[in-house]
């Protein structure tokens, strides 16, 4: 009789959480073989990758809810798509957030909910890698919105700042706007999220290109 196992798999981006280690730790304790994979994913350049960008109305994915979300899809290091919607929170957007992005109450109340836009954002991901630039924080507020309609949201994710602080390390600062800043990258509209994912979808060509670098010396070994 084979031994049960579990594996727990993560891609470049993604974090370890508290209840992670401690559901392996569970396992172990119960005999069975419990551990962390971690995945490299390869470039192969007929890939989507849809690069996201969200605003929100405040930090917890749980309570606050998203106001704006952004889209950029990339294939072969080329823009061939690109998705936009701002929504209806159904909460006031704090004062302080409405100065930070530019959006107001305003423009959201005439927006359409969440629900109104899951099928189109949905048919947009396809069979896409989702990459953010801070992912498990655009990954998550959206898995939660599709959570409160009663549907899943599961995909490969890649997360380009912790891709550029393995590809190009030595900054200081790996936030948006800091490596834009160093590497050229228009950033006019910081906050609004088409503006930051478009220049997500720059870093991503960044890291892919290092990867196709990697691919190749690999082969040619």
């Amino acid at each position: 009789m084979s031994k049960a196992s579990f594996m727990e798999v993560k891609a470049e981006g993604d974090v370890i959480r508290r209840n992670q280690l401690t559901r392996l730790r569970q396992l172990g304790d119960a005999g069975i073989v419990a551990e962390i994979g971690q995945v490299d994913y390869r470039f192969d350049p007929e890939q989507d990758y849809v690069v996201v960008d969200i605003e929100t109305t405040g930090s917890w994915s749980n309570g606050d809810r998203i106001t704006e979300i952004g889209a950029v899809k990339v294939r072969n290091h080329q823009v061939v798509d690109e998705w936009h919607s701002l929504l209806n929170p159904q909460r006031s957007i704090p004062a302080k957030i409405v100065q930070l992005t530019g959006i107001t109450n305003e423009m959201v109340r005439d927006a359409p909910l969440f629900a109104e836009v899951a099928d189109s954002f949905m048919q947009f991901m396809a069979d896409g890698i989702f990459v953010a630039h801070n992912v498990s924080f655009d990954y998550g507020f959206l898995s939660y919105e599709f959570e409160r309609i009663g549907r899943r949201f599961r995909f490969p994710k890649l997360g380009t700042c912790a891709g550029m602080r393995r590809r190009y390390p030595g900054h200081k600062s790996y936030g948006l706007g800091k490596l834009c800043e160093i590497y050229g990258i228009s950033l006019d509209n910081h906050h609004r999220a088409l503006c930051d994912a478009r220049a997500s979808a720059q870093l991503l060509n960044l890291i892919n290109q290092k990867r196709s670098e990697e691919r190749y010396i690999g082969e040619a070994a």
